[in-house]
């Protein structure tokens, strides 16, 4: 009995963690999915696709009907960095990136670097501008340390999911039991929130059941 303790109390520490580190260390890249976890559909044109060339990823200023949110998130272990694009009701994206740490089942999401998209650039004549995911920039950046928390459910060694209900639990000042999305805010040094997108899709009782009940879905890319 004594040397079952021993190894309980020995691997214990390992097996509360496990889950969190359980994810293969790569970069994955943000769809939209609706459905449960086991017969799940991704939904198109929520989320921006990938654009990738000869196996580096980019964010563009996408100038059609694709949405211009999108989020990769880089997973070392229990470190990483998440690199991010928000639709703006004018002036062009944002772009930003931010330290993560993984802890449990949980993201921290240190407050993120953010520029506009057209920083430092020749402005929206240039329709070639675009960064390298992965490369971080120098721009604005929140005094606060930890800008948003991030319950995760992994469904696979490569795949994981954010509910954006249970963000909203876990990030009163982001809207809490009272949610909210205002038109007004500046969201743009929030990683999972957009003017009208990302988390907040779930606020706008217009959109289709597809995206109301819909989730975040994190697939490996490389």
């Amino acid at each position: 009995m004594k040397i079952f303790l021993v190894i309980f109390l020995f691997i214990f520490p390992f097996l509360s963690n496990a889950s969190a580190f359980s994810l293969e260390s790569g970069l994955y890249h943000l769809e939209w999915a609706y459905g449960p976890n086991d017969n799940y559909k991704t939904i198109a044109g929520i989320v921006g696709n990938i654009d990738e060339v000869d196996g580096v990823y980019y964010l563009k200023n996408k100038i059609d009907d694709q949405s211009n949110d999108e989020i990769y998130i880089a997973i070392n272990k229990g470190s990483g960095a998440v690199f991010f694009k928000h639709e703006e009701i004018e002036g062009g994206p944002t772009i930003g990136w931010a330290n993560i740490q993984l802890n449990d089942n949980v993201i921290l999401i240190d407050a993120p670097t953010t520029k506009n998209f057209y920083d430092n650039t020749d402005g929206d004549g240039d329709r070639d501008i675009k960064y390298k995911v992965g490369v971080k920039f120098s721009g604005n950046k929140k005094a606060k340390k930890t800008s948003e928390i991030a319950p995760i459910e992994i469904l696979k060694n490569d795949v994981f999911k954010i509910d954006c209900s249970e963000y909203f639990k876990s990030n009163e000042e982001h809207g809490g039991k009272e949610k909210k999305n205002d038109p007004m805010e500046d969201y743009s040094s929030s990683v999972l929130l957009s003017n009208d997108g990302l988390c907040n899709s779930i606020l706008n009782k217009n959109n289709k059941v597809e995206v109301l009940k819909g989730w975040m879905l994190f697939k490996r890319v490389s």
